[in-house]
């Protein structure tokens, strides 16, 4: 009887104890881990994969539709900086830039006779406001009649008009002209292009090219080995690439490098994407890259290696953790602030993210604290215990 008594007395402390520790759990609230959110820099980055390889090889391309009609060196032969290596022509550019120069000289005098005529008119004009100014005169006196001081006032306002008009044509002339100018420059640079010249010291490796092949945008013409050195072509998927440019930043890792980042440069961009089949059997197009580098260290041909191209970059920007933010189900991205250990549910707006953080671009304040772990999904107002780890 005593232990039933006992084990009674056991069981009713156990349950007053889980009680008590549950409502003390209930009173402290949900543990969190918690960050601040603080001002820093943040870069938008384009990552991919690219393959280490010789420098030497530039492959030049066919710009536009075009006939070979020269091609002065040959496979093998060294050539310098800026040879020509193939000579290329576009009868369809060559009509455009002939019909551009005729409509220029056709604008231009035009705005020279305009102008001419314009002077001519000035000189009416103010003969025709003298006249006027005497006619006025002698109206107010009574010595001429009113159909003579209508018709000298007639003339001055239909001079002055004419004189408007000639204003506006010039106008319109210098802007026709301008306009056609701007075509010819970017004509002109087109036709520079027909010219393919090397883009370094070497050897001639491959030149495809050949007379009278008529090329399409894209046609490979020749490649030329520069001196020693390596470079990366990445191969990058061509929704990655509007934001990619020439000269950008781009930063280099691989295991061979250890913990050491190399940096070097987009150089170059090539016109075309290629149908590339990825490791799970995916059919992709991407587009070519080719990476300057500031140095080699160890690296050597064929080594793959991780290329983040620096796109876009924000400085003294508010920053948190992407960990810390979550989308609600109508788009709204939001963050739990702890204040005075309960949770402030804010939305917020973003803006440049790379793999760990994000911008704050409205909705918090440097200092404010968030929960980590966006994915408790504490109500508004919840209690919560900050702990550290």
């Amino acid at each position: 009887m005593k232990r039933g008594k006992k084990l009674f007395l056991g069981i009713g402390l156990v349950v007053v104890l889980a009680a008590a520790a549950a409502v003390a759990l209930k009173g402290w609230g949900t543990e969190v881990e918690t960050v601040s959110v603080a001002r820093g820099d943040i870069t938008r980055t384009v990552v991919d994969t690219g393959y280490v390889q010789p420098a030497t090889d530039h492959e030049l391309y066919a710009t536009q539709t075009a006939r070979v009609i020269g091609v002065p060196v040959k496979t093998g032969q060294t050539v310098a900086r800026g040879q020509t290596l193939v000579v290329l022509e576009n009868l369809d550019l060559a009509v455009q830039i002939k019909d551009t120069q005729r409509q220029i000289s056709q604008g231009n005098a035009a705005a020279a006779a305009t102008s001419a005529a314009r002077q001519r008119i000035e000189l009416e004009l103010r003969s025709a406001q003298e006249n006027f100014s005497r006619t006025e005169a002698l109206y107010q006196s009574g010595a001429v009649s009113q159909v003579e001081y209508d018709q000298a006032k007639l003339q001055v306002d239909t001079l002055s008009q004419s004189l408007a008009e000639q204003d506006s044509q010039i106008v319109s002339s210098h802007a026709l002209v301008g306009g056609l100018s701007q075509t010819l420059q970017q004509l002109n640079a087109k036709e520079k292009q027909l010219v393919v010249a090397s883009p370094a010291a070497g050897a001639v490796l491959s030149l495809p090219a050949e007379v009278g092949q008529v090329l399409n945008p894209g046609s490979l013409l020749a490649t030329v080995a520069a001196p020693d050195s390596l470079e990366v072509k990445a191969d990058i998927l061509s929704d990655d690439l509007a934001e990619v440019a020439e000269d950008q930043k781009v930063n280099i890792t691989a295991p061979v490098l250890g913990g050491k980042t190399l940096t070097g440069r987009v150089k170059q961009i090539y016109p075309g994407a290629e149908e590339k089949i990825s490791a799970l059997g995916v059919s992709q197009r991407r587009v070519p890259v080719i990476i300057a580098l500031d140095e080699i260290a160890n690296l050597r041909p064929g080594y793959e290696v991780k290329v983040a191209v620096e796109t876009k970059t924000a400085q003294n920007v508010l920053l948190a953790p992407l960990e810390a933010l979550r989308t609600t189900t109508g788009g709204q991205k939001e963050a739990m602030v702890v204040v005075d250990g309960a949770v402030s549910r804010r939305p917020v707006t973003t803006g440049l993210s790379d793999r760990e953080k994000v911008e704050i671009t409205s909705g918090l304040s440097a200092g404010d604290v968030l929960v980590r772990d966006s994915s408790l999904n504490l109500p508004d107002k919840a209690k919560v215990k900050v702990i550290t780890r």
